[in-house]
């Protein structure tokens, strides 16, 4: 019986069950290899086929040609069957896959499962080929440099073996690119996608400069497309439409290659009407309520300024549920309860509710404040019980109410308030009783006592061990002097060391490295503490620059100055008497039998120097 049988065929999978035969084998038994192929090619309805060589195939890479409709492709492949004995490991490393309109083939081959070989990239080839034919794609038909990639791949392989999965195309079509409809594209809406349905009501979208707001994509023909298998992809018409807008100079338009870009030349919100587009600033309301404005979120830093005027008795101009965040927040009226309102800067010319919440990044003034407000200068005429926050806090006239600041100035001061600050307080005139100012050290998220109460116990259990340690050290090292003396003798004789000899040694090591390791970490946590305790003391000493000053020198009853030191912990106050004309109150250290000790200073005069931060503006 014949070992190969050699066939000229265009389709080989249609011979193997004659090939079957001939060879007496099974047909799953049946494999072959492509020797050669010839390609001929015609256009239209010549019956005249033009036959190409394999090295002229690139013909078929230039578009013109290939894309032409009438064009018409024909292979015959020089076939020779064998019977194929054991699995084919190749084969099984490769696998061919195409994209929805065949205009791109792409294959996959797993080097994990390929050695390299002198024939390898053979291998691969007759491979590829023969999984082409099965799916009636044709041979070199542009393929372009996919056989150089196959050569660079297989020669990487040969030197530093792959040890995973490649891609690689093997031939490209050519891609339908769509008709294009003009339509325009609404890019700053694109912002809010996230946004709940509160927060988007207001329809104001903040924008930054040189931001994309809209493209309008303009009408454009699309070009067809071929597939692999010679199909043409036909393109349909754009579809008929006319969009009309127009933008402000605040928008620049970009051309681009099919569409216009509008790009914003300032910050601000994107203002639309009637088609019209614009980049505002200012957005002016008589009243805001929750049903129609919802939460407004146009950033800290837009540029956006918010106007709300509404000056009534009777109705907020701010009501409930409401919430804004802009770059400059103007309120004429007063603002509810529930509301939260977030500005760069704040102006609010009315009353705020006990349940309102304010945030300033930059400055806020506020003309009567109850509830709450954090910000970096907060400028307040009335305090009514309300809740301050800040850096800088300078108040007209106190009711009551609680401020937490770095600095706080109250031209009256009258009942019941309670101010703690870090740097210094001022007081213009005492006209009320039960007011309390504490001074404390304005980092509070470390417990320094904690930390270093717990540095010094372990600090003490490391010394310990390093004391019985080193006890164990020096009490064995004569008899481990003698063992090593023993140890180099019985080596000169070549006579065989004891094993209790060599367990010692190792023993009186691994308690040596122990004594040193403690003693590492012992200096480690020295060194932690003595950090800790200059960063403990740098803050005490910023509390005994914080001074309390009464202008006025006269002092009303159940008044109190209060700091609150680290070290010792304890607190120094100082209670007022309607009797005393102190000015000044602060702390002061002073020795004593070589020892340091802090202590309250109390005088009738002050240094205008403390008071230069006031200068900069007046409540």
């Amino acid at each position: 019986m014949p070992k190969t049988v050699t066939i000229n065929t265009q389709n080989p999978y249609k011979d193997i069950f004659n090939v079957a035969k001939k060879l007496d084998i099974k047909v799953e038994e049946v494999d072959f290899n492509v020797l050669s192929f010839d390609t001929h090619y015609r256009f239209g309805t010549t019956p005249q086929w033009e036959e190409i060589s394999e090295k002229d195939l690139a013909f078929f890479e230039k578009d013109e040609v290939f894309l032409k409709e009438d064009l018409h492709i024909q292979q015959n492949y020089k076939i020779e069957f064998f019977q194929r004995k054991g699995i084919d490991e190749v084969s099984n490393a490769i696998r061919l896959s195409a994209n929805k309109n065949i205009t791109r083939i792409v294959v996959q081959i797993d080097f994990t499962k390929l050695k390299y070989h002198d024939n390898l990239i053979l291998d691969l080839i007759q491979t590829i080929y023969k999984k082409l034919i099965k799916l009636k794609f044709f041979l070199g038909i542009r393929f372009f440099d996919f056989k150089q990639n196959l050569f660079n791949t297989v020669a990487k392989h040969q030197h530093t073996p792959i040890n995973e999965k490649i891609q690689l195309i093997v031939a490209r079509g050519i891609d339908l690119v769509p008709s294009q409809s003009e339509r325009l594209i609404l890019f700053y809406k694109e912002k809010v996608q996230d946004y709940t349905l509160d927060e988007k009501l207001s329809g104001i979208i903040a924008v930054n400069e040189n931001e994309t707001i809209l493209r309008h994509i303009q009408q454009k023909d699309g070009s067809p497309g071929k597939s692999l298998n010679l199909h043409f992809l036909k393109v349909a018409k754009p579809a008929e439409s006319k969009t009309n807008f127009s933008c402000s100079e605040n928008l620049k338009p970009i051309q681009n290659d099919g569409y216009v870009d509008y790009v914003s030349q300032k910050k601000g919100y994107v203002a639309e009407n009637a088609n019209s587009f614009d980049i505002a600033n200012t957005i002016d309301f008589g009243s805001v309520d929750f049903k129609t404005v919802g939460i407004i979120k146009a950033g800290l830093d837009k540029n956006v300024k918010i106007n709300i005027r509404l000056l009534s008795d009777m109705q907020d101009a701010v009501n409930s549920g409401v919430g804004i965040e802009c770059e400059e927040l103007n309120v004429a009226g007063s603002v509810a309860g529930n509301t939260n309102l977030r500005a760069s800067k704040l102006n609010i010319d009315g009353t705020t509710h006990t349940k309102a919440k304010l945030y300033a990044k930059n400055e806020a003034y506020i003309k009567t404040h109850r509830g709450y407000i954090e910000g970096d200068i907060v400028n307040i005429d009335l305090l009514e019980n309300g809740t301050i926050k800040a850096r800088i806090v300078k108040i007209k006239k106190s009711l009551g109410g609680n401020i937490i600041a770095d600095k706080i100035y109250i031209d009256t001061l009258t009942h019941n308030n309670f101010c703690t600050f870090f740097e210094n307080a001022v007081v213009e005139k005492f006209e009320g009783e039960n007011n309390k100012f504490h001074a404390k050290i304005k980092t509070q998220e470390k417990n320094y006592e904690q930390i270093l109460t717990k540095l010094h116990d372990e600090i003490l259990k490391l010394n310990k061990r390093c004391l019985i340690l080193k006890q164990n050290l020096l009490a064995n090292k004569s008899n481990i002097i003698t063992i090593q003396k023993k140890m180099q003798e019985l080596q000169t004789f070549k006579q065989e060391i004891p094993i209790q000899y060599k367990k010692i040694l190792r023993d009186y090591q691994l308690l040596k490295k122990d004594f040193i390791k403690t003693q590492s970490d012992e200096k480690a946590l020295l060194e932690e503490k003595n950090k800790f305790y200059d960063e403990f003391k740098s803050l005490q000493d910023e509390l005994v620059k914080a001074t309390f000053i009464n202008k006025s020198g006269k002092w009303s009853e159940m008044c109190e100055i209060r700091f609150s030191l680290l070290e010792p912990k304890e607190d120094i106050f100082y209670a007022s008497s309607a009797n005393e004309n102190f000015k000044y109150i602060g702390l002061k250290k002073q020795e004593m039998d070589n020892q340091e000790f802090i202590v309250l200073e109390k005088s009738v005069e002050y240094e205008e120097e403390v008071l230069s931060w006031l200068s900069q503006s007046k409540a």
